[in-house]
């Protein structure tokens, strides 16, 4: 169905767009969660507050498809925690599907300002009424159409409890005081209670009581007749214990809440490309004064120049920190997703499987994030194709019947680790070897000679598969490849670590940022190249006398380590000019390969420029940068530098 908005419209549109997306973005964790613990009334009451939000931004905005199924999902969970229904899997599968129309309904918003038709969505809202037609709430709607229940038939009695509020407290059965305050404000002027009513309910609110609190309380007093003061009935109660209770509702009621705005992406983009801009003129004025300070006697104005210098520069500095955290975004944007798809491929595959989330607080900047996500998904999928058994196999094996997957990520130093862990079967090395060998991507020999770390690599090759069978889970050949491309697109790494019978583990490791680093400057054909100092594991002198031929590659000798050994203009098809200085040792994938230059000039933090269109695909080149001296560095991207040798790498060493 289409939808026609004015300007003005399309604004609150926008605005209730960003809205769903944060109430829909945490609901599959939130609901994983609820079915593994469905008394937590917690819980309950966030996914209701969360539909029933949803369901008034709707409301206002026409969108009867949206409200129709939130108005029904809210529903079930206002008799879920009313203990009116019981969670069963049958039922969150139904309204697992619901959350994923509602996902559909707001992304056909987004791109064309469509929502589902009527007839699109009957199924789903016939599904979603058998729930609500099951159990016990024929007895309650019984109860409701006829005499007062439970609760209020004690509002009569409690003392303090206004007229009016008793009234709203019927008008809206099994709502605290909250939420029954947003349904009045959702409506029209001349529906709503008159503002005294509404000041004695904020009034009430804001003091931290509410009333199933009073009645808990009432219920848990002793039995006593009232006395009588005059005409009045007097009930004792436990001040000690009310005035702890509401002390503990103020505290939580006090507590500081984070203030946010929103900000347009690209605002933040902008900004931060300004930054960029500054981190250049910077470095380009301490080079120049660098030059002054060493050219020009020292005077009173040159030293005050210089310290003006040193300041700006750590404003900068500083300035730029402030602008990186913008862009910073906690992992649990991703790892939220992850609950329901664990969930949904355990079922289809009839395994048990435990997810584990840990460090989803870790921050990572927002342009590595959204790359992040197909890789992780399609590592926790092969985790629990491949790796996790079925109950049965697991039983036979000694271990527990319910499989485990770790998904977790931390900070170290600058960088980022995330890992995807099992403790399923394991990657037999010597299957994985086999199957290169058949394949043609690697020979008998070399097959022979390589180390495991070295046959794990071989899983990130293009159309490297060990499974017996395709299926629509993974096997297809095509994936890990990616992967590996996409990670080293990044510029981190990804490492594997499995035992057979115990279990598999990737580890990814990631810049912070992509768009300001710490380079090693280095010489090659009279010209400058920037290596990522991330990637640098040492600096040594170039030794001829340590320097060996092996086949048609050479090596280098360092305290009883062989390191392939290549010249960077070598690596760029370039010519030798002059003789080598200096050997950089690199991390590339697992291996540490020696890189040899003719120049070195040390440290230096730049600012990524991409290279466009026509020149964003060349091999070995991850983008550039302007020094201070104004001129224009290729910056090195290790990884895809060597790509086309490893196949002919595999077993050298």
């Amino acid at each position: 169905m289409r939808l026609n908005f004015s300007d003005d419209m399309k604004e609150i549109l926008e605005e209730f767009l960003i809205e769903a997306d944060e109430i829909l973005s945490g609901l599959d964790q939130d609901l994983i969660e609820l079915e593994e613990n469905p008394e937590d009334k917690d819980l309950l009451n966030k996914i209701f507050r969360g539909m029933h939000t949803l369901k008034g931004g709707a409301g206002f905005l026409g969108l009867t498809s949206v409200v129709e199924i939130a108005h029904k999902i809210e529903d079930i969970f206002n008799k879920l925690r009313n203990d009116e229904l019981k969670l069963t899997s049958e039922m969150m599968d139904i309204i697992f599907e619901g959350v994923d129309k509602l996902k559909e309904s707001i992304q056909m918003i987004k791109e064309s300002e469509e929502i589902p038709d009527e007839e699109d969505i009957k199924g789903l809202l016939e599904k979603l009424e058998s729930i609500l037609s099951g159990g016990e709430i024929l007895e309650a709607e019984v109860v409701n159409n006829g005499n007062l229940n439970e609760e209020e038939s004690d509002l009569q009695f409690l003392e303090g409890v206004d007229e009016d509020i008793k009234n709203l407290i019927r008008q809206y059965p099994g709502k605290d005081l909250g939420e029954i305050l947003e349904e009045l404000i959702l409506l029209p002027p001349d529906e709503r209670p008159s503002i005294e009513v509404i000041e004695k309910l904020e009034k009430i609110i804001s003091e931290g009581k509410d009333v199933k609190d009073l009645i808990k309380q009432k219920k848990e007093e002793p039995e006593q007749q009232p006395e009588v003061e005059g005409s009045k009935p007097v009930v004792k109660e436990d001040k000690p214990r009310a005035n702890k209770k509401n002390e503990l509702i103020k505290r939580k009621k006090t507590e500081k809440k984070e203030e946010v705005i929103r900000v347009d992406v690209e605002r933040v983009e902008v900004l931060m490309n300004l930054v960029g801009e500054l981190v250049l003129d910077r470095n380009r004025i301490v080079k120049l004064a660098s030059g002054l300070e060493t050219s020009c006697e020292s005077t009173e104005t040159i030293e005050e120049l210089l310290d003006s210098i040193t300041g700006m520069s750590r404003t900068v500095s500083d300035l730029q920190d402030a602008v990186m955290k913008l862009r910073m975004q906690p992992v649990k944007k991703v790892f939220s997703k992850f609950p329901r798809i664990v969930r949904d491929l355990a079922k289809k595959l009839n395994k048990k499987v435990n997810l584990v989330l840990e460090g989803e607080d870790t921050e990572i900047d927002r342009s590595i994030l959204d790359k992040l996500e197909d890789p992780l998904i399609h590592l926790v999928r092969n985790a629990i194709d491949h790796g996790i058994e079925s109950p049965e196999e697991r039983i036979k094996a000694g271990k527990p019947e319910i499989g485990t997957v770790k998904l977790s990520a931390y900070q170290e130093g600058d960088r980022i680790i995330i890992a995807i862990e099992d403790d399923g079967k394991g990657i037999d090395v010597e299957k994985v070897k086999k199957k290169a060998v058949e394949k043609g991507l690697i020979t008998p020999e070399q097959a022979e000679n390589i180390s495991d770390k070295e046959a794990f690599e071989l899983l990130f090759m293009p159309g490297f598969s060990t499974a017996e069978q395709v299926s629509d889970v993974s096997g297809r050949g095509v994936g890990m490849d990616v992967v590996a491309s996409t990670i080293h697109s990044l510029r981190g790494t990804i490492e594997v670590e499995s035992e057979l019978g115990e279990g598999t583990k990737f580890i990814m490791k990631l810049p912070l940022t992509v768009a300001i680093i710490r380079t090693l400057m280095v010489g090659a054909n009279s010209r400058i190249f920037a290596i990522p100092l991330y990637s640098v594991v040492e600096i040594v002198r170039y030794e001829p006398d340590k320097v060996k031929n092996i086949g048609q590659f050479k090596s280098f000798m360092l305290r009883d380590e062989v390191y392939l050994l290549f010249s960077l203009n070598e690596l760029f098809d370039m010519t030798d000019k002059k003789e080598k200085q200096f050997i950089v040792i690199v991390r590339v994938g697992e291996k540490n390969i020696a890189i040899s230059v003719e120049e070195l000039f040390g440290e230096e933090e730049i600012v990524i420029k991409p290279l466009g269109k026509l020149l964003e695909n060349v091999q070995g080149i991850a983008g550039a940068t302007i020094t201070g001296d104004g001129k224009v560095v290729l910056i090195v991207d290790t990884n895809s530098l060597i790509n086309d040798k490893k196949s002919q790498l595999v077993g050298v060493l």
